[in-house]
């Protein structure tokens, strides 16, 4: 019976955060005529306040975040063009990333390794899993 608490705990301590921001910035999510710019505007406003160089923003479909390699914030649609809470903070949130790589901070570059191992671990299991008896 113990086991099964702390199963339910640790499940709870790493899907909880998520679905709590998640939920939370859908419910910033509304447009709002008040906010002068939209998510795009305020992170190409912060690249060129922070002297960025090299650094540009895109629309894209597979979610919001910066690249590294290709010097990219990337945000989907409605956080690009969108005039809400929820576009602003996470036009800042990515564009704070770029800031992160552009001051070669350790904690960000600890956080790049661990997301391209975290990749091709998650390639590996199902071959794994495949081939275990």
């Amino acid at each position: 019976m113990i086991w099964i608490l702390v199963f339910l705990l640790v499940l709870g301590l790493f899907f909880f955060p998520q679905w709590w921001v998640g939920r939370v910035l859908k419910r910033h999510s509304d447009e709002r005529d008040d906010f002068p710019g939209t998510g795009g505007e305020l992170a190409q406003h912060l690249i060129e306040v922070h002297g960025l160089e090299g650094v540009k923003v895109e629309a894209t479909e597979g979610g919001d975040h910066y690249d590294p390699i290709d010097k990219m914030v990337r945000l989907t649609p409605d956080k690009l063009d969108g005039r809400s809470l929820t576009a602003i903070v996470v036009a800042a949130h990515e564009v704070g990333h770029a800031i992160q790589d552009h001051n070669k901070e350790k904690t960000f570059n600890a956080r790049i390794t661990a997301a391209k191992f975290a990749n091709v671990a998650q390639q590996i299991t199902p071959i794994a899993f495949w081939l275990s008896p």
